[in-house]
Order: structure tokens, then C-alpha cells, then sequence
């Protein structure tokens, strides 16, 4: 006997379901409606025609300023996810150190130990940055761009 996974729960659900409500989902989707009261495909596309892809006086200036507003806007949410990571991994250390270290009955004996309470304290160093952290990120991120040349003799 041969199943057919996606179709079988499928037919699975719609037998389990409330017969009334199945048949009115049922032809609400053969109408082109949403079963759950939306609007359909066709009246969003209707919709969507009638508005002008660009603002009204809007220029491809403003257009270009807005794409770099997203742009770095985008790369400001990459630095400050890479100084949370930063702050996670420095947290991972403070917290490992503080573990403690005979405790083989929490963490198991040997490599296994050692992985696991590594792995654990990756994890709430991870929680506590994301959490706000101890203000390393926000040390990092607030302090002034460097440029390091090389002195001149």
C-alpha cells in the first residue's frame, strides 16, 4: 500500500473537520475568495492597479536617498547584530568561568562534560546579550571610528 504524505494528511484534516464549515471553505476557494474572510487574489490585484508605483512628485533623487536610507539602515542592524555576537562570546567566557568546576553530576564526566557545560554557557551568554548585555555592544557601537596610520619619521 503506497501513502501519499501531503495529500493524506490533507484528506486526513478535511475529514476530521466540521463538515459545514469544510464545504463552505471548500467553495469559498472554488469562488477565488480567502476561506477566512479576506479579500481575493483578483480583488488585490484590482486594488494594487489603480496606485502609481511612485509618490506623487517624487523624483529619482528622493527615490535614491530612500534606497540608501534602507541601505544603511540595513548595514547599522548588521554592525549591531556582529556587536551583540561580540558581547555574547565575551559573556560565554565571564559565564564559563563562573560555572563551577567539579560539578560532574550537572555536567558528565569527561569531554562529553566539558562540551556540554561549554555549550551552556554559550547559550546564556548568548540570552544575557540579546537580553541588553552588560553595555559592551553599546560601548562598542557608540565609540569613535579610529583610523590608525602608520607615524611618519
Amino acid at each position: 500500500m503506497a501513502i501519499s504524505p501531503p495529500s493524506d494528511i490533507v484528506n486526513d484534516v478535511a475529514r476530521a473537520a466540521d463538515p459545514a464549515r469544510y464545504q463552505a471553505a471548500a467553495q469559498k476557494l472554488l469562488d477565488g475568495a480567502s476561506p477566512v474572510g479576506g479579500a481575493s487574489f483578483e480583488d488585490a490585484v484590482k486594488a494594487a492597479a489603480g496606485q502609481p508605483l511612485m509618490a506623487a512628485g517624487a523624483d529619482i533623487y528622493t527615490l535614491r536617498n530612500s534606497l540608501r536610507n534602507d541601505a544603511e539602515s540595513i548595514e547599522a542592524a548588521k554592525a549591531k547584530k556582529a556587536h551583540q555576537e561580540f558581547e555574547a562570546f565575551v559573556l560565554q567566557t565571564f559565564v564559563e568561568s563562573m560555572l563551577p568546576k567539579d560539578a560532574e553530576n550537572t555536567y558528565g564526566k569527561g569531554s562529553a562534560g566539558s562540551i556540554w557545560k561549554s555549550m551552556m554557557a554559550e547559550q546564556i551568554g548568548a540570552q544575557l546579550s540579546w537580553a541588553g548585555g552588560i553595555g559592551i555592544a553599546k560601548h562598542i557601537l557608540g565609540a569613535p571610528k579610529v583610523s590608525v596610520t602608520p607615524d611618519k619619521v
